[in-house]
Parts: C-alpha cells; sequence; structure tokens
C-alpha cells in the first residue's frame, strides 16, 4: 500500500510541475522556464519508462501463465518474465540516469578523411572541425562544460571551424555572458555559421512579432560576437595563396512542419562551379532534396538530428530515434563527389540526456587526391 501511495504522489508531483511550467511558458516566454521543462521532462522519462517495461513484461507474464495453466489444468507458477522485466527496469533506470548526469557530458572527437581531387593543392590536408546545435540553454549557465569544447576545439589546430547552426534553444538570453569563451576558439582560416531552427525563435510565443526579431536580432548579435561569420544565404571565398576555396552558408530549410527559410539559388549565385566549394546546411533534409545535386557544392555540413541523442553505434550497427525521419541522421554520406557530414550536436533538447550518442566535435581533413 505505501508502495502504491508513493508512486502515486510521484506521479501526481510530475505531473503538476510540468503543467505549472508549461502555463508559466506561455504566459512568459524565458530559457530559464524553457529549461526547467526540459528536466522535468527527463524526470518524467526516468520514472515513467522503466515502470512502464516492467509492466508490460509483467502481463504478458502473467498471459502466458493464464494460457499454461488453462492448457495443464493446475497452478504452475511462471515468473521468468516478470523477473526479467524487473531486471529491464532497473537497469533502464540506471542508463538513464547515466544519461542525464554523465552521458550528456561526455564530448567526443569524431575523425574523418575525404579524399578530392578538386581541392587545390595548397588547400591539401585541410582541418575542418565542425559543432553545431550547442542549444546553450540546455548547459544552465555551466561555463566550465563550454570552456571544455573550446579547448577540445583548440588542441585539434583547426585550419577552419564550423558551426552549423542552434546556438540556442529559443532565446538570445540564453547566450549572455558567454560571447567570450567562444571567442577564443581559433582557426586561421576563419570561423563560419549558419542559423538553425531553434535560432528563429518559432518554438515560443511571443508578445508581437518585434520582440521576436529583437530575439533574433540578438541572437545573430551572439554569432557574430563570438567571433563566427554568419552566413544567411551567401558565400565567401577564402585564399590560401593564390589558390582559393569558397564557403557558402544557407538559412534553415526543412521538410514541414519545419520553415524553409533557405534559399540555395541565392545562396550559390556568385559561386563558380570550378571552385571547391563547402556549405553550411543546419538540416541535412536540404542536401537530400537538393544540395546533393547541385555542381556548385562539393560538401555540406549538417547538424539538427542530434543523432537522436539516444542510440546504438558499435560493432557495425548504427541505430537512432530520429533515423526513420532522417536519412541521412548521423555521420558521413556520399552521392557521387557529393559529401555530406552530419555532425551529432553538443547540447540536448527535450530530454536533457544523451544515451550512446555522445555529443560529437567533428574533425574531417580533406586531402588533395
Amino acid at each position: 500500500m505505501i508502495f502504491v501511495w508513493s508512486d502515486l504522489l510521484i506521479s501526481a508531483t510530475i505531473i503538476l510541475v510540468l503543467l505549472i511550467l508549461y502555463f508559466i511558458i506561455r504566459s512568459s516566454p524565458n530559457f530559464i522556464s524553457l529549461t526547467r521543462i526540459f528536466y522535468a521532462i527527463s524526470f518524467f522519462l526516468l520514472f515513467y519508462i522503466p515502470k512502464l517495461l516492467f509492466v508490460i513484461l509483467f502481463i504478458f507474464n502473467e498471459l502466458i501463465k493464464f494460457l499454461i495453466n488453462a492448457v495443464l489444468i493446475k497452478n504452475v507458477k511462471f515468473r521468468i518474465l516478470t523477473f526479467l522485466g524487473f531486471i529491464i527496469s532497473i537497469f533502464t533506470f540506471i542508463t538513464i540516469v547515466y544519461g542525464i548526469i554523465a552521458g550528456k557530458n561526455d564530448f567526443t572527437v569524431r575523425n574523418t578523411e575525404i579524399y578530392t581531387d578538386k581541392i587545390p593543392k595548397s588547400f591539401d590536408k585541410l582541418k575542418i572541425v565542425q559543432i553545431s546545435d550547442i542549444h546553450i540553454g540546455s548547459f544552465y549557465y555551466n561555463s566550465d562544460k563550454l570552456t571544455k569544447i573550446v579547448k577540445i576545439i583548440n588542441n585539434l589546430n583547426p585550419d577552419i571551424v564550423l558551426f552549423t547552426g542552434d546556438l540556442v534553444n529559443n532565446f538570445a538570453e540564453e547566450a549572455d555572458g558567454f560571447d567570450s569563451i567562444f571567442l577564443k576558439i581559433k582557426a586561421p582560416l576563419g570561423k563560419f555559421a549558419v542559423l538553425g531552427n531553434h535560432d528563429y525563435g518559432d518554438y515560443t510565443v511571443w508578445p508581437t512579432p518585434e520582440i521576436k526579431n529583437i530575439n533574433l536580432s540578438k541572437i545573430i548579435f551572439h554569432y557574430k560576437a563570438m567571433g563566427f561569420n554568419l552566413l544567411q544565404n551567401r558565400s565567401v571565398i577564402i585564399s590560401n595563396g593564390k589558390d582559393s576555396i569558397t564557403i557558402a552558408g544557407v538559412d534553415n530549410w526543412g521538410l514541414p512542419p519545419f520553415r524553409q527559410y533557405g534559399d540555395l539559388q541565392k545562396t550559390v549565385e556568385n559561386v563558380s562551379s570550378r571552385s571547391f566549394t563547402i556549405m553550411l546546411s543546419h538540416d541535412p533534409s536540404y542536401w537530400n532534396e537538393e544540395i546533393q545535386y547541385s555542381k556548385k557544392v562539393d560538401i555540406t555540413f549538417s547538424g539538427h538530428t542530434h543523432g537522436g541523442q539516444v542510440g546504438f553505434e558499435k560493432f557495425g550497427i548504427k541505430w537512432n530515434l530520429v533515423k526513420y525521419r532522417y536519412p541521412q541522421c548521423a555521420g558521413l554520406y556520399q552521392n557521387n563527389q557529393n559529401y555530406l557530414y552530419v555532425n551529432r550536436g553538443l547540447g540536448c533538447i527535450g530530454f536533457i540526456g544523451r544515451i550512446g550518442i555522445p555529443p560529437e566535435i567533428t574533425l574531417i581533413i580533406i586531402h588533395k587526391k
């Protein structure tokens, strides 16, 4: 009886907290309330998923026991699935706790090499570091973790650093006070970025459109204050001696219900098809729909998917929660000589944790073939 009442009390408390935070964020949008909702969701999952797994196996156990007893007409004690359900629920609980406490901070460098005959000789062995989806509000003012990310990036000695969007969850205030940390990222050939879908502030209720636009302007300011050249449907040329390459960045474009701000034709209108061109596109859907067919783009860097945040990538197996929505969800993809790399992101959204999909810093070296 004590267990039942405790279970009901915990359930009622979690649901009440979620409702209160929801009404707060609806009436007064701010990132603290939004982040607290994410933590409440995480504790909701922590409490209910293990219990749900146990209940499912318990029901199957009782059903099998009923059928066995109906056939044998005797009282057989069948508890295997109930015991298995108990073990699985405990393991799931521990795994979710790990994801919330440690998994989200297990910053991992993933190395990839690409060989192409199009890149100029003076750019041979070009070192590119990509980061994506910081969702800085999910770090909840933990500057130590962000400083650690910057140190990892600088220790890789990149020539170019690319940031493929989603600096924030929704609100510009999330990035307040962190400009100086990301300004310390060093890249002799430049730091470039594009906006992600969350940077536009589309996922909250704003009192007026003007306030939403002011929020976007502040986010754009933060990108620039961090030292990033923000590319909004435009391209720039990088020179290295007599040779040059092109860096292009398209505004976010996603399949419905995501909005389509990006304009590929405008982005590449001044790009020569002879130039080795790197494209930044937050959502990989745009590569899948259009960019991969462009003769003006050689490699695209995307993020957005977070690699699912929860998944399994070992022993040649690659499974995550978003692969059925995004065919290109994590890692390197290729269509003829057109490449795409999808970064698994650094931050979290919704569930404040990562299980099997650690936060990623990508190092790609491009070799002259």
